[in-house]
């Protein structure tokens, strides 16, 4: 395996600002991305559901060819490379892209030697108001204090930051040493949860706890559920619809 040294990047919609309202999608798709089920399954969640931003981890593309995501541009984070796959977190949008930073983690998890990955993007909501947008699939199998130092590397980038914010993915908080120091994250950054039906077994959870997490400021919270996904991937889409504070800077 060979660490990536570059984002993949199609951006097709670089004269569209971000609407009043949006749909986000987060999804841990283990994988699955060139499956025709999967990309089947996709697409319909995409149309029926409304989506306006996918945030996927575990993404994998062939090195030889682009992803086909409907009709978003997308910007694609790898965290591992081989002979002919590349895996890692993909933000997809029908806005325009103004910066990116992706962050591999310092630390490797134990298993596999792999670090994982973050990606940032600011996308525009008007002349003077940016969404920032924070992708990421959380280090596992390393100590509660280096999945700290993670989350603090992100804190550092993204802390200047003053108008809205969006922080979704697989944070891996399955004990709650990890859960702890994700609540000094988002409190850190005046970040609220999106919250779920806690008793639909939908929600992905390990030991009793969330896996994954949508968080925001600076936005209205008008919906939010978890969907179903026929076991496609161990882990279920989880949608949140957002409208744009007045307030917001």
């Amino acid at each position: 395996m060979f660490r990536p040294n570059k984002n993949i990047k199609v951006l097709k919609h670089q004269d569209e600002n971000c609407t009043d309202s949006f749909n986000i999608m987060c999804w841990n798709v283990a994988k699955l991305t060139l499956k025709k089920s999967y990309k089947e399954y996709l697409n319909s969640i995409i149309k029926d559901e409304k989506i306006d931003i996918l945030l996927l981890q575990e993404v994998k593309k062939q090195l030889v060819k682009e992803l086909y995501i409907y009709d978003f541009s997308y910007i694609f984070s790898p965290n591992i490379q081989t002979r002919r796959h590349m895996f890692g977190v993909l933000s997809a949008f029908k806005i325009s892209c103004e910066n990116e930073l992706s962050l591999l983690t310092t630390n490797r998890e134990l298993f596999y030697a792999t670090h994982k990955v973050s990606l940032i993007t600011k996308h525009k909501v008007s002349h003077d108001k940016v969404l920032l947008i924070v992708n990421l699939h959380a280090v596992n199998f390393v100590t509660s204090s280096s999945f700290k130092k993670e989350l603090q590397d992100i804190l550092l980038n993204v802390k200047t930051h003053k108008g809205a914010m969006i922080v979704a993915g697989d944070f891996n908080t399955w004990n709650l040493k990890r859960i702890k120091a994700l609540q000094e994250f988002t409190d850190g950054l005046g970040l609220k949860e999106v919250v779920f039906d806690k008793t639909s077994k939908n929600l992905k959870n390990f030991l009793s706890h969330s896996l994954d997490y949508v968080f925001y400021r600076g936005l209205e919270l008008t919906k939010s559920k978890v969907i179903d996904s026929k076991k496609i991937s161990d882990h279920n889409p989880i949608i949140a619809s957002f409208k744009l504070t007045k307030i917001s800077p």
